[in-house]
């Protein structure tokens, strides 16, 4: 699945990355200029700090969209299912390079199944990815969650330079189960409904430069490594 994942986001990432051209500036960074479309959906940025060769984005316009809640107890079963993909371009400026880019967030779930004895009456599932340069790729999720969750996914280490795209992907899955029920005693029977929610929060995307060393400093370096091996010949001798 993992590997399907991968070359389904590469796929997204090579016919995005013809439409983003023509992208518009929404945050100047040192080191790179960061974009997007203008038929994209709109995912609001604001800036949490800045440090040398380190901005950090909260990602406000995914979170809405990343939230599922179900009820059963006016149907044997129920579902709800969202998700959400954001795109962005990175344009790295001369003399840098992309060496990483990672999202923090939160997985939030609530359970409340009929019989708390068959807790597969309620269920969640929860997923979140990040993709840059259609190569490098990681995730998270989270499944059965009752409560909170940090997850944390990162492509580095990396050396991107000129333009890319980011890719982001949220997606909520819940569904609940109404369980049969017979009172013994009072012969009544009906049915207990259950309740399943899941959502992503605290949305925060990490982007890391480092400058490129220039032609000249790999110069020196590699007459400084061929002196020292010099040296040390010289030494055993």
């Amino acid at each position: 699945m993992q590997l399907l994942a991968r070359a389904l986001s590469a796929a997204v990432l090579l016919c995005a990355g013809t439409a983003y051209a023509d992208n518009i500036p929404v945050y100047e960074a040192t080191g790179f200029t960061l974009t997007r479309n203008e038929l994209d959906p709109v995912v609001n940025i604001s800036v949490l700090s800045e440090a040398p060769g380190s901005t950090t984005f909260w990602l406000e316009g995914m979170e809405p969209n990343l939230i599922a809640s179900t009820d059963s107890s006016y149907q044997q079963y129920s579902y709800d299912y969202k998700s959400f993909d954001a795109y962005y371009g990175l344009a790295v400026k001369a003399g840098y390079r992309i060496t990483s880019i990672t999202v923090n967030g939160n997985f939030a779930g609530e359970l409340y199944p009929a019989q708390w004895t068959m807790p597969g009456d309620a269920n969640n599932a929860m997923n979140f990815s990040v993709n840059a340069g259609g190569g490098y790729f990681d995730n998270a999720s989270a499944t059965d969650l009752h409560g909170l969750q940090e997850f944390k996914v990162t492509t580095g280490p990396m050396a991107l330079e000129g333009e890319t795209v980011v890719a982001l992907h949220g997606s909520v899955d819940v569904g609940a189960e109404s369980v049969f029920y017979y009172d013994e005693i009072s012969g009544e029977q009906y049915w207990l409904g259950s309740q399943a929610a899941g959502n992503l929060n605290w949305l925060r995307m990490t982007v890391n430069v480092s400058p490129v060393p220039e032609p000249g400093t790999w110069a020196m370096l590699t007459v400084g490594l061929a002196g020292l091996a010099a040296a040390r010949r010289y030494r055993r001798r």
